[in-house]
C-alpha cells in the first residue's frame, strides 16, 4: 500500500500507487484496513475511484465531498466518537506506520491541524463540516512538508 494513502486518511495524502512502502516496516494489518475504509467511503459516497485518485494525488479536497472525509476518519480513529479530530489516535496510528523521519513531519502536520476542532461551521452537517476542514488543513501542511509527493495540475 502506498504511504501516502495514510496520509490521505490521517496526516492526508497521495494516490494508492504512487509511492511504495519501503522501509521494512509491517504494515499488513493497516494496509488492509485502511484500503477497505475507502472503499467502504468510496462506495457509500458513489464517487468514481477515479476521481478519489485524482484528488489524492494532486492534494484536492473539495473534489470530494466532506461527508467522505468524515467516513474515511471516523473509519481509521481519526475522528472520535464525538465527532472530533483525536490527535492521539492519529500519532498512534502514524507511528505504527511512518519511518523514525517521516514521522517526525507526520506528527507536524498532525499537531498544526488541531486547531480545526474548534472550528467554526455553518449549520450543516458539522461533523462533515469540519471533517473537510480537517482534510484541507492535513493536505495543505502535507504538500509543505511531502512536497515530491503530490502532482501539481496546471
Amino acid at each position: 500500500m502506498a504511504k501516502v494513502t495514510c496520509i490521505v486518511l490521517f496526516v492526508v495524502g497521495v494516490s494508492l500507487s504512487s509511492i511504495q512502502a519501503d522501509d521494512g516496516k509491517n504494515e499488513s494489518e493497516v494496509e488492509i484496513d485502511v484500503n477497505q475504509i475507502i472503499d467502504d467511503c468510496i462506495e457509500e459516497y458513489h464517487i468514481p475511484r477515479r476521481l478519489f485518485l485524482a484528488a489524492a494525488e494532486t492534494g484536492s479536497t473539495h473534489a470530494l465531498t466532506p461527508c467522505f472525509w468524515s467516513c474515511c476518519f471516523k473509519g481509521v480513529g481519526v475522528l472520535n466518537s464525538e465527532g472530533q479530530y483525536d490527535i492521539d489516535a492519529t500519532l498512534d496510528l502514524s507511528k505504527k506506520i511512518f519511518t523514525d523521519h517521516e514521522y517526525e513531519k507526520v506528527e507536524i502536520i498532525v499537531k498544526k491541524c488541531e486547531s480545526e476542532n474548534g472550528a467554526s461551521v455553518s449549520n450543516g452537517n458539522i461533523e462533515c463540516e469540519k471533517s473537510g476542514l480537517l482534510a484541507d488543513c492535513l493536505f495543505d501542511n502535507a504538500k509543505k512538508h511531502f512536497p515530491n509527493t503530490f502532482r501539481v495540475d496546471y
